[in-house]
């Protein structure tokens, strides 16, 4: 669970960076939809690979290196790592951080965080779990949450707004369905060893082919030809992309350990404290310059309403610190 709380702050911060390279680059380009939605989708694809390498050096160093990895890779069960790395990176991260410019940081994080909605209705329509009345009074507090944070969005009818709402909404279902396929696997595997290669590695290469292959269907291909130029041309920008490929292997590497130690339900519990730490996060780094960012009253305190739920709704308040029995 202490692991865990990185995954908030880490998230947060990532989205920041991610943000302010793509509202640097967009002005340069095209103002079409497709084309921000492109540029965000491929900074976290190379977000991702810088990812593989920091967490292969931080493997290595705990004498799991390229032998690790082959033996890894030949395991059957790693295919769960790979299923996990594709909701995660392309669908999950990639549509939460092309969202971010449409709707803004606290609203996507109060959306992006319903993963244990998703993950209590997979449990009582697909499992036959039953669902306790503390969880639907959850859920009930948390609709009502995502309502209040993003009334002000919706209410002016902005197209790019709803677009963004719709993105995010993305979100949830890759991160549920990470962490069910991941926990499976890293019983069997070295959550780090499959997170750097399938998380990391896997999930870059997956996001740019996906990329490469929308701007060619789109008509787009020479704006991504120019997000990569100037990715490696522009030095601060750069610096920017690996900084956040940095957090995104902290990130990632705390969600498969946490998921592995915890169990996912009390993991997603703490990361859904995203919409919290995105309010002091964004006006700091709007403080600094480094990304551009505004809160009214109505998401914050959709912000606060949604986490209240989220935790009804995965665990008893006095049960969250209880540990995954993994014996």
């Amino acid at each position: 669970m202490k692991i865990a709380i990185l995954m908030p702050i880490t998230a947060i911060l990532q989205n920041i960076f991610n943000n302010s390279v793509t509202s640097t680059i967009i002005p340069t380009l095209s103002d079409k939809v497709i084309v921000s939605i492109l540029c965000s989708i491929t900074l976290i694809g190379l977000c991702d690979l810088f990812a593989g390498v920091f967490t292969f050096l931080y493997n290595t160093s705990r004498g799991k290196g390229l032998t690790e990895y082959k033996r890894t890779i030949s395991l059957k069960v790693s295919w769960m790592m790979l299923a996990s790395a594709a909701f995660a990176g392309p669908l999950a991260t990639g549509c939460w951080m092309a969202a971010t410019p449409f709707c803004g940081l606290t609203t996507v994080a109060v959306v992006t965080s319903l993963g244990p909605i998703l993950t209590a209705i997979i449990g009582k329509f697909f499992l036959k779990e039953n669902i306790s009345a503390r969880v639907y009074l959850g859920i009930g507090i948390t609709v009502v949450g995502v309502i209040v944070s993003g009334w002000t969005g919706f209410s002016e009818g902005g197209s790019n707004f709803i677009l963004g709402f719709i993105l995010a909404l993305m979100a949830p279902i890759g991160f549920t369905l990470e962490g069910q396929f991941s926990t499976y696997a890293g019983d069997m595997i070295d959550p780090n060893v499959g997170c750097g290669f399938y998380r990391c590695f896997g999930s870059g290469v997956i996001g740019l082919i996906a990329m490469t292959i929308l701007s060619a269907a789109t008509g787009n291909l020479a704006a991504f030809t120019g997000i990569l130029r100037m990715v490696f041309t522009t030095p601060i920008l750069l610096l920017f992309v690996v900084i956040t490929g940095l957090l995104g292997a902290i990130n990632y590497n705390c969600a498969y350990t946490a998921f592995n130690k915890a169990g996912p339900s009390r993991t997603l519990a703490v990361d859904s404290s995203r919409p919290i730490w995105s309010i002091p996060f964004g006006y700091l780094f709007a403080a600094l310059g480094v990304a551009a960012y505004s809160v009214n009253a109505l998401g914050v305190a959709g912000a606060v309403i949604v986490v209240l739920g989220l935790i009804l709704i995965i665990c008893k308040p006095s049960e969250l610190v209880n540990l995954r029995d993994v014996s």
